[in-house]
């Protein structure tokens, strides 16, 4: 069995921080919105850990912008 690349928490993490401070958007936290990033946060760990070779940063910056897009 391969180890993870990416826990949700990372990824989640990552994802805040994209979104926050790379892209300055700004967002009300509420709790619909904490449920949406943090399935966003499992989709991309899901990707991430079961395709070879992708990246995980730009797994996260496609979420990020389906995310900034909806």
């Amino acid at each position: 069995m391969r180890a993870a690349r990416l826990s949700k928490e990372e990824a989640l993490a990552f994802l805040l921080t994209h979104i926050v401070v790379e892209k300055a958007h700004a967002f009300e936290m509420n709790p619909s919105t904490l449920f949406a990033l943090m399935n966003l946060a499992a989709d991309a760990e899901i990707r991430v850990n079961n395709e070879e070779g992708v990246i995980p940063h730009e797994v996260i910056e496609e979420i990020a912008t389906e995310f900034l897009a909806g």
